[in-house]
């Protein structure tokens, strides 16, 4: 009954907003201050037109939220204003007998993108190779991630020089072990039955025999490890030295950013977003430091939001972020005026087509939804853009906080509204 009574009280506020393009404004806000009352849940909801600078509704659009991966439209703002070509992938230099290296925080290293310049550079290699054994001015973890996650594949540790995308990736095949990389096969025991995927302070993995699953499971980092991966990738020896003099490194350069962008966007990548934050720390502020990177966009590129808001991971995994969705549809009208709009929108998932709402707004196979998801558990968001029936381009924020039902539901009538949405405007 209590479901029911909450699915109706949501339905109430979604006729109320589709019926506000015909309705008087004080009838609008009377609506939605009758399902304020009667809510089981908070939600807010900004509709923008950037053409006429208008707001068509605005229930709650000043309120804080816990956005979840709609924080990763903050951290693509701050890469694409600091970023403008390819990665920084491998810092070094030379001496009469030696390549010295360094990581960059590059997210993209042996993670599904072309690595050839980086591997290629490493492999031709003649001399003797030494990584510098330096860290990241960070905690592995985010401030305010859930711990008891560290072995879901959606939270690796963040780090200085990222291989594999920090993660373990293994399947039981044909009665033996397959793992990707190879080198961390010795450390996975098949059991007759499991209750942890891996250790919380090692890197013991763990697999069910006869399993049809494939695991995807962060490794713990340490430059120890990444000599050890390294060496085993490349085919020869790759050693640690510890950080000397200060020197003029020069850089290998791989994946274009764009490419970054897209992944972190479309499949809500939290390990590439943390990444990216760090290079902007370093590329900004000479620190890879997370904080010291969300300083430096919130007082450099988000200084005309309307409100201020409170902004500590790259992902979106941390539960202390706060954003409002009208700090959200500034942001997304800002990239709108920055960005050439092909290009704004490749960058995001398509209702229907890619991406996390690949299986929502499929609309009878007509895109018009161009957004960014974001779910934590009792969150669900979803920001970016609405192209309708007419031609008319819009923008909107749409964040749930602090409900008991399935995420599915919300997400039911959040569909609900926004295909109505698309056929009136």
């Amino acid at each position: 009954m209590k479901n029911k009574t909450f699915v109706n009280t949501f339905k109430a506020l979604v006729i109320s907003i589709l019926l506000s393009s015909c309705g008087t404004t004080y009838q609008l806000k009377n609506d939605l201050n009758k399902h304020d009352k009667s809510s089981a849940f908070f939600n807010g909801f900004v509709l923008y037109n950037p053409a006429t600078k208008k707001q068509i509704v605005n229930h709650n659009g000043a309120k804080y939220f816990t956005p979840a991966s709609n924080t990763k439209l903050y951290t693509f703002y701050a890469a694409y204003r600091t970023f403008k070509d390819s990665v920084k992938s491998l810092a070094y230099y030379r001496t009469k007998d030696s390549l010295i290296i360094k990581g960059t925080a590059d997210p993209s290293f042996l993670f599904g993108f072309d690595s050839s310049k980086v591997l290629n550079f490493l492999s031709n290699e003649k001399d003797s190779i030494y990584l510098i054994d330096t860290n990241i001015e960070d905690p592995a973890f985010g401030n305010g991630w859930s711990w008891d996650d560290y072995p879901y594949y959606y939270q690796p540790e963040k780090n200085l020089f990222p291989i594999y995308g920090n993660l373990l990736m293994y399947k039981w095949n044909l009665g033996e072990i397959k793992s990707y990389p190879t080198y961390l096969k010795k450390n996975i025991t098949a059991m007759d039955s499991i209750l942890l995927w891996r250790d919380l302070r090692q890197n013991n993995f763990y697999i069910k025999k006869n399993s049809k699953r494939n695991y995807e499971v962060p490794f713990l980092t340490n430059n120890e490890l990444t000599v050890s991966l390294l060496s085993d990738t490349l085919g020869k020896p790759v050693t640690l030295i510890k950080p000397n003099t200060q020197h003029d490194f020069k850089y290998v350069y791989g994946q274009k950013y764009d490419s970054l962008y897209k992944q972190m966007l479309t499949v809500s990548d939290n390990f590439i977003a943390e990444q990216l934050m760090l290079q902007v720390g370093e590329e900004m502020v000479g620190k890879f430091n997370t904080k010291e990177a969300i300083k430096y966009a919130k007082e450099n590129y988000l200084n005309d939001l309307p409100q201020d808001f409170k902004w500590v991971d790259g992902s979106g995994l941390s539960v202390y972020n706060k954003f409002t969705p009208e700090n959200t549809v500034k942001l997304l009208e800002k990239m709108y005026h920055e960005i050439p709009r092909e290009k704004l929108l490749n960058y995001f998932p398509v209702g229907g087509k890619s991406g996390t709402i690949k299986s929502w707004y499929a609309n009878n196979g007509i895109p018009f939804v161009y957004a960014k998801t974001g779910t934590l558990s009792a969150v669900t968001s979803l920001s970016g853009y609405i192209i309708t029936k007419k031609g008319t381009f819009l923008i909107f924020s749409y964040m749930n906080n602090n409900y008991l039902v399935s995420s599915s539901e919300i997400k039911k009538e959040m569909e609900i509204a926004l295909i109505k949405i698309y056929n009136t405007y």
